[in-house]
């Protein structure tokens, strides 16, 4: 475009125009625009832990005390997917029809997200409850979405090897939320029961990653019932990922609406010196060469525009 003294007109754009929010290693999803936009995405899930509401937690949802109750679940964000991040990740790192595949499907959220953004969906979920009601929205919606009711362990009878295009999954947080008195619940596994059969399954689901392609795990680290130190999860998830041959691509953090956080952190300082946790980890992999990724994504901006 050239303007009136012939002086060629730029089309400069905001980075959260090309990338939905900017590409930092921070995500705020407390922002009013990121807020907004997940009361959007809820309203077409209708997805509000209906399900879940007798979920066995800890009390406060910090992971230091050995109390335990049942709690109503229900509109709390800890326990239900971010629609914002899901539709952010999708983004960034799948293409419009690639297949995507959840080994711990939980809620409905990154589903529905990713069948809604033409990204055909497959989901492994042990919980029968839990399977109907998110196929059920899938359903309703016309979208191409497939829930899966069995345990994760034996997804090869359901999954082709090399066959998928994106992995994305938010494991149970070790015991900081039970899901169900089911065995096979990782939820309801010994630490050391935890991590063996979550790194057999990621590495059966790692197989059904095709080449050059990228895979997201989302995760929070969990303090020990008993002795209120963490676990390390994030670094075991991450060694899990890379010994299965994929590469350590990129740390993204969520960071999450405060809520009652504060009302809770003095105590936990004062009486512990914890730290009261406000961010989720997302940690993104790369299966294949990374030199060729520009070959195999399309570009999420006109190189030929500048971006303010």
């Amino acid at each position: 475009m050239i303007d009136l003294f012939g002086n060629k007109i730029v089309d400069k754009k905001k980075l959260e125009d090309w990338f939905i929010v900017p590409p930092f290693s921070i995500l705020n999803s407390a922002s009013k625009e990121w807020q907004n936009k997940k009361k959007t995405w809820m309203l077409k899930i209708n997805d509000k832990a209906q399900v879940r509401q007798n979920t066995l937690s800890r009390c406060g949802h910090e992971p230091h005390s050995k109390n335990w109750q049942f709690m109503a679940i229900k509109g709390d964000t800890t326990s239900i997917l971010d629609p914002v991040m899901c539709e952010i990740i999708l983004s960034w790192f799948t293409n419009e029809g690639f297949k995507t595949l959840d080994p711990f499907a939980g809620d409905a959220v990154f589903g529905f997200c990713s069948a809604y953004k033409n990204r055909p969906f497959t989901g492994i979920e042990l919980r029968s409850e839990q399977v109907e009601f998110n196929q059920s929205l899938i359903d309703t919606n016309n979208l191409n979405g497939k829930y899966i009711c069995d345990d994760s362990l034996n997804i090869d009878s359901y999954v082709e090897d090399n066959s998928m295009d994106f992995i994305f999954s938010c494991p149970p947080y070790a015991d900081l939320e039970i899901y169900s008195e089911l065995e096979n619940d990782l939820s309801n596994m010994s630490y050391d029961d935890f991590f063996k059969t979550i790194e057999q399954i990621l590495q059966k689901t790692i197989k059904k990653l095709k080449e050059n392609r990228f895979a997201v795990i989302v995760m929070g680290e969990v303090r020990h019932k008993n002795t209120g130190v963490y676990l390390g999860i994030i670094p075991k998830i991450i060694q899990i990922m890379c010994d299965a041959g994929l590469h350590y691509y990129n740390e993204i953090i969520l960071q999450t609406p405060i809520g009652n956080l504060h009302m809770r952190a003095g105590a936990y300082m004062s009486n512990a010196r914890k730290i009261g946790k406000q961010h989720q980890n997302i940690l993104v992999f790369y299966k294949g060469n990374p030199k060729k990724i520009k070959e195999h994504f399309k570009s999420l901006k006109n190189e030929s525009t500048d971006v303010e």
